[in-house]
């Protein structure tokens, strides 16, 4: 607004300045004008002058020719007549030629040449033609008269016509100047005519436009006050009388707008007192806004509310405002208390899982060991040869089973402790070659007929980590290849240590479907073609859980129906952990 009101001044300034030259010009042009018309008519008298006085000494000629020819006193009066009235012409034209220096001279030549004419004549009267001989010589003299005067007296008219010629044209330029002026004066005035239109046009229709702009930010603020499904409500700063609220807080306090207004919430008995709407508005009017502040509000005939409230100090009219937003969270907090239970229950029901996983397999535990150990005696203890084929079948088969029992108890057990979060890492010295080619070495009993663990290692020795947990994964992937992986077949085992640890696993087994492989370490979860092979799909869970508590990654590649390699990197650990 200031900005359009200098500018506004600007155009005005140069408007009002515009108009004063063009008043200027106007006025200096008229004087010219006007001294140029003056100067004109002094031109035009003195040529009408010039020509009287042509005329009158015609008239003197030819008086004092007929009084000198013919003695006719008749011709004195006009004589005399035209003699008085040619001195007056010529002293006219001497007043008029004072102030016009070019025609001085000629106008003082002229006087010589009446008072000559004069002198001619008045001799005519005092003399009378003796002979022809006289007549012929005033005849001479009165002819050299004329031509004199005619001469002179062209000469006066031409200088006089030629200086009107060029006041008239220089009158003219001044009258075109003017115009052309004139002409750009007025462009410029209307120029800046239309550009105060346009400004003040422009601030109009921006004017108009903000507040359009305001009208629809009041239009949707009050639409946004009134028809708000969070209960909004408006109090003084200083005292909390109530001004104004939507329909949706007077739902929630079972008070219309009439009865609130003009009176505080602890007079309604909304709030419980004084106190309680200090604790509540203290953070919003010391630092202008709060939110999310918790509380309860007591309805009208109904039971206590709890809300969360978010403040906001504002300006109305002048007088500092709360502007509070009341969300009402008693089905939250009904919720709440429900999940809350909840949650208790599935933490006993996880407490009495992991009682149960934890008792099962101890209780599991001592059958199976003593199974274990009746079938090693009967092994030992057979003395009928022609049975022991049968008998050794049977008890390898027990031993087998009992295996695959003890090998599940501690997949659930392992699975309940990482829930839990009850295994952590133990670091410590490890020499990665030595500890693989032991755990590879072991797994030659368990391989099927024709398979061979390969085992390779580059780079350093020396690591360090948990050698339990780096033992499990190992042990989990080397038992998947020998399961999943075809009699005459070889797996491979490698290890490497630079920047980084790394392992890898492959086999030539059955493979992992495409669709199978973003499932892959999830809990219970096995492969589509798994078959008839024994498992839980625990052990890739536990693993990748494993791999992550010692800071690795995995990657795994695999083709159905031609195997699967594992790739796992892991960060090398410094003895502090």
């Amino acid at each position: 607004m200031t900005s359009f009101k200098i500018i506004l001044g600007i155009l005005f300034g140069i408007l009002v300045a515009s108009i004063a030259v063009l008043g200027l010009v106007s006025y200096r042009t008229s004087l010219v004008v006007d001294d140029t018309s003056q100067l004109v008519k002094d031109t035009r008298r003195v040529i009408r002058l010039a020509e009287d006085i042509s005329s009158l000494s015609k008239d003197i000629q030819l008086e004092s020719n007929g009084i000198f020819v013919s003695s006719d006193s008749g011709y004195e009066k006009p004589y005399y007549e035209a003699r008085a009235l040619i001195l007056t012409k010529v002293e006219n034209l001497k007043a008029f030629s004072s102030d016009r220096f070019l025609g001085i001279a000629k106008v003082d030549l002229l006087d010589s040449l009446v008072h000559e004419l004069l002198f001619f004549g008045d001799s005519g009267l005092v003399a009378n033609a003796s002979s022809e001989e006289d007549l012929l010589n005033r005849i001479r003299q009165a002819k050299a008269l004329r031509e004199n005067f005619t001469m002179l007296i062209d000469e006066i008219k031409g200088e006089e016509s030629r200086l009107m010629q060029v006041r008239e044209e220089a009158n003219q330029a001044s009258i075109e100047t003017f115009n052309r002026l004139l002409i750009m004066l007025l462009s410029g005035i209307a120029l800046l005519l239309l550009a105060t239109f346009f400004v003040i046009r422009y601030n109009f229709n921006k004017r108009i436009r903000v507040e359009q702009k305001l009208q629809n930010a009041n239009d949707l603020f009050s639409r946004l006050f009134h028809e708000s499904p969070v209960g909004i409500i408006i109090t003084q700063n200083d005292s909390g009388v109530i001004t104004d609220c939507n329909k949706s807080f007077e739902e929630l306090i079972n008070y219309s707008k009439e009865e609130m207004e003009g009176k505080t919430a602890v007079e309604l008995n909304i709030l419980e007192s004084d106190q309680q709407r200090e604790e509540i508005t203290k953070d919003a009017r010391e630092q202008g806004t709060a939110h999310d502040i918790e509380t309860y509000l007591k309805p009208r005939d109904k039971e206590p509310v709890w809300v969360a409230i978010s403040m906001q100090l504002i300006s109305i009219r002048g007088k500092e405002c709360l502007m509070s937003a009341v969300a009402d969270m008693t089905s939250h907090r009904k919720a709440e208390e429900k999940i809350r239970s909840a949650l208790e229950v599935e933490k006993e029901l996880s407490k009495m899982k992991s009682n149960f996983v934890s008792m099962a397999s101890h209780e599991f535990r001592t059958p199976l060991t003593t199974i274990l150990s009746s079938a090693f005696l009967l092994e030992k203890y057979l003395k009928n040869d022609n049975e022991q084929p049968a008998v050794m079948k049977h008890i390898a088969r027990v031993k087998s089973s009992v295996n695959n029992l003890t090998s599940i108890l501690d997949e659930f057990l392992s699975v309940t402790k990482i829930e839990e979060g009850k295994i952590e890492p133990k670091i410590e010295k490890l020499n990665l070659k030595e500890y693989l080619q032991n755990v590879c070495l072991n797994f030659r009993n368990f391989t099927k007929s024709g398979q061979n663990i390969i085992y390779d290692h580059t780079g350093e020795d020396e690591i360090y980590s948990d050698p339990v947990l780096l033992g499990n994964i190992v042990n989990n992937l080397v038992t998947n290849a020998i399961k999943y992986s075809p009699e005459n077949t070889d797996i491979h085992v490698s290890s490497s240590l630079n920047s980084h640890i790394h392992l890898k696993v492959k086999d030539m087994g059955i493979g992992i479907p495409e669709e199978d492989m973003k499932y892959l370490f999830e809990r219970f979860y096995r492969a589509s073609n798994a078959g008839t092979v024994q498992g839980t799909g625990l052990g890739l869970h536990i693993m990748k859980h494993y791999v992550d508590m010692l800071k690795g990654s995995v990657e795994v590649t695999s083709v159905e129906g031609k195997g699967t390699e594992f790739k796992l990197e892991f960060k090398r650990i410094t003895p502090d952990g």
